[in-house]
């Protein structure tokens, strides 16, 4: 039998809220899966005055009035520019979706209720992990310390790339290069973010994707270093290691897992460790129930 995550897909985000974190859903979309035979609109104001749910408390809508968004005489909203009409979305609270799923008083609606109770358990159990321990809520992850050993691996090509052909043996700068062109973080300005103390590994404290994308960037710098050393007939200097890094990070494949890699950094350590990375706060997303999952899988 199919796990109810598997049959019905709604996301939920978590949005901080006058410093509470609450779980909503696109009113639209649990629509969609309700099935439900009015208009939207129609069927959601009634529900709303049907039940009291109040603006700003159980629910909130957008866009507003203003950056480009204006309101007609109709009371429909348009774009200045265009002249389009844009929907109002109704972004609707969890507790909020579960009473209107369950006054449908159907099987759909049953189900998603309980779909929305699970949801909200997930999100309840990393909280509470990440409120007890956040600078390691990252090893919630089943399959953490199957990727820390595997990286270990793709560390040491690394290390001995540079052991082996290039003159320097900066280890440390050589990291930071990479931490710096993947996070726009030094590792030191890393660790003082987190509060790390002496004791604790660096790479202990980072999710399994950056692990990951690390983890590649190592074994395939360590490749090109190797490549070098072979055409040069001699070791590199620290100026030639540069210039292999610079063209090596410079292929556009590694802006996607640049992008990636600060994405999640800047919206796992601000929801899970209260903890904002100043030069990152432009690639923050909405943190959601697939999030979650993967920290629980």
């Amino acid at each position: 039998m199919k796990q109810l995550n598997e049959i019905i897909n709604i996301n939920v985000v978590q949005k901080d809220i006058q410093g509470e974190k609450k779980r909503f859903v696109n009113a639209r979309e649990l629509h969609k899966w309700l099935g439900v035979g009015r208009d939207f609109s129609t069927w959601l104001k009634d529900r709303i005055g049907k039940y009291d749910f109040v603006e700003n408390l159980d629910f909130f809508t957008v866009p507003k009035s203003g950056d480009g968004v204006k309101a007609r005489s109709d009371g429909q909203l348009i774009d200045e520019k265009t002249g389009k009409v844009i929907p109002k979305e109704y972004i609707i609270s969890i507790d909020m979706a579960k009473e209107l799923a369950m006054v449908e008083n159907n099987e759909m609606g049953k189900k998603i209720r309980k779909y929305f109770i699970r949801v909200e358990s997930d999100f309840k159990k990393v909280m509470a992990i990440a409120t007890q321990d956040p600078k390691f809520v990252n090893q919630l992850a089943e399959k953490f310390e199957e990727m820390r050993s595997e990286t270990k691996e793709y560390r040491k090509d690394f290390t001995d790339s540079i052991k082996a052909f290039v003159t320097v043996k900066n280890y440390g700068t050589y990291t930071n290069m990479l931490y710096d062109f993947l996070f726009l973080e030094k590792a030191k300005e890393y660790r003082k973010l987190l509060d790390l103390a002496k004791s604790d590994l660096t790479r202990n404290s980072m999710y399994e994707e950056i692990l990951l994308i690390i983890g590649a960037f190592e074994t395939g710098l360590s490749g090109e270093v190797e490549n070098k050393f072979n055409e040069l007939g001699r070791m590199l200097t620290k100026q030639e290691f540069i210039e292999v890094f610079n063209k090596f990070s410079a292929q556009k494949n590694w802006k996607v897992y640049q992008k990636r890699a600060r994405s999640i950094m800047s919206t796992y350590d601000e929801e899970l460790r209260n903890i904002k990375h100043p030069k990152l706060i432009d690639y923050k997303k909405e943190f959601n129930h697939e999030d979650i999952q993967k920290l629980l899988s």
